[in-house]
């Protein structure tokens, strides 16, 4: 559930916080700093991620803010993705400020249809190899990919914009992967 962050969060200009689950890893360290370098995605993963399928349930809070500004005729809505990238001596994780741009990504499974919804919606992700992008099956050995899988209650939840009280709920969910290495 996106939630407010309070008084701390209002006074960094970050008045809010949604609701994920994500793997990967948080700096917290740096989350005041740089908060979109703090959230870190992805884990070594040894197979080609083909598909992610899953139920979820969303409502989507009250008032949509921007900023801490409620923005008129304006719906929250969630995300669910799952990121595949290629690792290298410079390039470890990917976080807040590259997850869709960064150079090294492979394929991306991310939800095109979220809905609001009180009745469990069955989601099943392909995941779309960029243009040119190809899996290396020695790097794959190797443990040269990683993969992330994230689900946000608001989509622009990184941006600490959304609606307090938005809530996703999800379950069953399942990475489908070619076993070929």
């Amino acid at each position: 559930s996106t939630r407010s962050t309070g008084g701390m969060g209002a006074m960094m200009n970050m008045p809010m916080a949604a609701g994920n689950l994500f793997i990967g890893t948080f700096d917290a360290m740096s989350a005041l700093s740089n908060p979109l370098k703090a959230t870190q995605f992805g884990l070594p993963f040894y197979y080609e991620p083909t598909r992610l399928t899953g139920y979820y349930k969303y409502e989507a809070g009250k008032d949509f803010t921007e900023g801490g500004i409620i923005v008129p005729g304006k719906k929250d809505i969630f995300d669910i993705y799952a990121i595949f990238y290629e690792t290298d001596e410079v390039t470890k994780t990917l976080d807040g400020t590259n997850t869709f741009t960064h150079p090294n990504l492979i394929s991306i499974a991310r939800i095109s249809n979220a809905k609001e919804t009180k009745e469990w919606v069955r989601f099943s992700l392909p995941f779309v190899y960029l243009p040119g992008k190809s899996v290396d099956k020695a790097k794959l050995a190797a443990g040269k990919y990683n993969l992330a899988i994230v689900f946000a209650s608001s989509l622009e939840g990184a941006k600490f914009n959304g609606a307090f009280g938005s809530t996703l709920q999800i379950d069953e969910v399942r990475l489908l992967y070619n076993e070929n290495k």
